[in-house]
Order: structure tokens, then C-alpha cells, then sequence
């Protein structure tokens, strides 16, 4: 009986040999009774943390590699993994590959995430449990041991535009259309200039046709809550010429004071007259972005939707 007791922990011993880059500290033979598995050199499930922090800006995405997982066992396996999000703010939000994966011996899978942040996020530093599920004919296992870490910032700088009533389709005709631009300062206080560029003639081809629609654009007005506005822009300099020059348009200057994490407003009242052909429908870029002097920062670019009438 002594022996048949030893042979029987040997054999146990051969088959619970645990991996060099993690291992399952769970296993059920029969997915009800489960049994501990002690560390070693070669696991059931390899398994590699991504282990770096995450660093990202409001108001933006990013795609990371959230783990790596290996077959080391003489059978086919499927594996998943899960992440508890709960814990992050709102305004950040994020998901991994929680698909069930096949994977033959000896077979790896790379397990990818994202995560997505607005503006009224809060900043900081935030961690993320993942567990790993696997299963395989005559048994599962669980691993808990991986996580993560991402660290969510204020860019130094933030452009953004946008079309005030958020109104971006229309009909052909005359409109009214006010762009706004806000632009916040979470760097230290300065003076700051920004070059912006309203086009004043647009074409665009009718989609799915030969047609062509135009639009003729003029800037009625402008307005800011700080700072001085120019049109045309003189004597202050951007260094950024060939951006604006490409084409014909109002160019326009902005110089203006802006305090650390203050954020101020331009407006620009343009009156916009669309030609579309009836039954085409047409795509106008009102804006391209404005820019930043100094930086290689620039806003987002304004494009509307206009169906002939």
C-alpha cells in the first residue's frame, strides 16, 4: 500500500511541473475538486504579463498588449481572459479580447485591450485585475496573477473645434454656421499665438457620381473671450506659412494670454452658401485645424454632410 502511495505523489509530481514565465496556482481535475500546483519551470498555461504602465491623455485611445498566453501542455486548450474595469473613473473606459481561443500544443495567443478617455476624465493611476481562464479535456484553471496599470495625464496642450449647435448635415442652401475653438492651457502661463484658416471655396464630387458641388465661404465676424484676434494676422509670426498659404481663404490670428488650466474661447461666424446638384450628396471640409505656433499641435478639422435639394 506504502508503495502505490508514493508512486501515486511521483506521478502527481510529473504532471504538476509549473512554468518559467508564470504558472496557474489552481487546477481542477474534474472542474469541481481543485488542487494546488506548485511553482516550477514549465506550466500548464505560459502565461507573460505585460507588466508596463500605460500612459495616455485625455480625450484620446489607445491599443496595448495586455498578455501573452502559451499551450505547454500535450493536449489542446481553450483559453479566455477577463478584466474587471469597474474601479476606473468615468470618463475612462476600457476592454480586453474576451473571446475563447484554441489553442493547439504548443500554440501562443497575444491578448489585446484598449482603453478610451474623455476630457472630464480624472487623472491618475489606475490598475486593472485580469484572470485568466482555461479549460482542456479532463480539467480547467484559473490564474489571478496579472493585471493593468494605466496612467491617465492632461496633455500640455488641448485645441479643439467644433461647429456650435452641433449641426453637420444640411441641405444645399445659405447658412450660418458658427465654429468654435477652445483651446486649454495645462502647461505654465504664457502668451500664446494660433493661426487658423477658413477656405473660402470648396469642391467636393458628388458621391457616386460625376457631379461636382461647390460651397463659397466668408467669415462675417469673429469673437473671443480673451486675447486680441487679427484678419489678416501682422506683425507676429507662426512659422507655419506653408500650412495656410495652400490655398485661398481668411487667415486668421490669435494672440492671447491663457493661464495654467484656464481654457479660452474663439468664435468664428462664417456665412456658407452650398451648390449641391439634387440627388448628390456631398462631403465639405470647413476647416482644416487650427495651429498652435510654436508646437506641432493642431485641432481637429470640421466636415459637413450636405444633400442637394
Amino acid at each position: 500500500m506504502r508503495r502505490i502511495v508514493m508512486f501515486f505523489v511521483m506521478f502527481l509530481g510529473l504532471l504538476l511541473v509549473v512554468g518559467s514565465s508564470g504558472n496557474f496556482r489552481e487546477y481542477g481535475a474534474d472542474r469541481i475538486v481543485k488542487m494546488a500546483i506548485v511553482d516550477g519551470n514549465d506550466s500548464y498555461v505560459s502565461y507573460s504579463c505585460s507588466g508596463s504602465v500605460i500612459y495616455m491623455n485625455k480625450s484620446s485611445s489607445v491599443q496595448f498588449t495586455a498578455m501573452t498566453l502559451s499551450n505547454s501542455m500535450n493536449k489542446t486548450m481553450s483559453v479566455r481572459v477577463e478584466g474587471d474595469f469597474s474601479s476606473l473613473p468615468e470618463g475612462l473606459s476600457g476592454s480586453v479580447n474576451d473571446s475563447w481561443h484554441t489553442l493547439d500544443v504548443g500554440e501562443s495567443v497575444v491578448i489585446e485591450g484598449n482603453f478610451s478617455a474623455d476630457d472630464n476624465a480624472i487623472s491618475g493611476t489606475y490598475t486593472v485585475p485580469l484572470t485568466v481562464y482555461a479549460e482542456w479535456d479532463g480539467g480547467s484553471a484559473e490564474l489571478k496573477e496579472c493585471s493593468i496599470t494605466v496612467s491617465l495625464n492632461s496633455p500640455k496642450y488641448v485645441l479643439r473645434k467644433g461647429i456650435v449647435g452641433g449641426v453637420y448635415n444640411y441641405t444645399s442652401g445659405d447658412y450660418t454656421i458658427v465654429l468654435q475653438l477652445n483651446f486649454t492651457n495645462n502647461g505654465p502661463s504664457g502668451e500664446f499665438i494660433i493661426w487658423d484658416k477658413i477656405p473660402s471655396h470648396l469642391c467636393s464630387r458628388c458621391l457616386g457620381t460625376c457631379h461636382w458641388a461647390t460651397a463659397n465661404v466668408t467669415v462675417e465676424s469673429t469673437s473671443a473671450t480673451a486675447g486680441t484676434v487679427l484678419r489678416p494676422p501682422t506683425n507676429i509670426s507662426c512659422g507655419c506659412h506653408n500650412i495656410f498659404n495652400c490655398c485661398a481663404g481668411d487667415l486668421i490670428g490669435w494672440r492671447v494670454h491663457v493661464s495654467h488650466g484656464e481654457t479660452v474661447t474663439l468664435e468664428m461666424t462664417l456665412n456658407v452658401s452650398f451648390k449641391v446638384p439634387s440627388g448628390c450628396v456631398a462631403n465639405f471640409t470647413l476647416n482644416r485645424g487650427a495651429h498652435l505656433c510654436g508646437t506641432c499641435l493642431r485641432s481637429n478639422k470640421i466636415s459637413v454632410t450636405v444633400t442637394g435639394g
